[in-house]
């Protein structure tokens, strides 16, 4: 009679216990935003003085993320760089580091690593300071796409409609393009 008292208080003390876990894994916080990364592409490039330019510049950002979330979409780039500068995880904050491959005819495609900073458009060109960490720029190149390292900054929550398929931030960008 003793074995099973004490066979008893041990499968009720494991039931708690797993009751607990199940309780704590029910309630811890819901895992961080999707990084994503930005695509920027143009017709040509040049690189002068520490200002990157986008001549010709595709008028869309595309913007991607890897599993599990798969996020892909795009977004006008007035609407990417009016979010260049909001929130407390904004690129204007922390800048954003880059990849810009060059493609130039007759030769392999260059790639340089640079932390970009004060975007801005120029007609259809859209510049950036560029610190370059990595690599050498052409004075100027064609066909180049710039990669640029997202995030998942966290937005304001009025703004999340919970579509998974964009971001808070994207949401937040076409809400304010449609006036709200």
């Amino acid at each position: 009679m003793h074995v099973i008292k004490k066979t008893t208080l041990l499968a009720i003390a494991s039931l708690c216990a797993t009751a607990t876990n199940q309780t704590t894994a029910q309630t811890k916080a819901p895992p961080n935003s999707p990084q994503v990364l930005f695509v920027q592409t143009a017709k040509n490039v040049a690189f002068k003085d520490g200002i990157l330019t986008l001549e010709g510049v595709s008028p869309g950002t595309t913007f991607f993320s890897d599993r599990p979330n798969r996020i892909v979409g795009q977004i006008r780039n007035d609407l990417f760089l009016k979010q260049w500068t909001e929130g407390k995880n904004s690129f204007k904050n922390d800048p954003p580091n880059a990849f810009l491959t060059v493609f130039n005819q007759g030769t392999r495609p260059t790639g340089v690593t640079a932390v970009l900073t004060n975007p801005r458009v120029a007609g259809q060109n859209l510049l950036y300071d560029a610190r370059i960490l990595k690599g050498t720029p052409p004075a100027a190149g064609i066909e180049s796409a710039l990669f640029i390292d997202g995030g998942g900054a966290p937005c304001d929550p009025q703004f999340d409609t919970g579509d998974p398929g964009y971001p808070c931030w994207a949401q937040q960008a076409f809400a304010a393009a449609q006036g709200g």
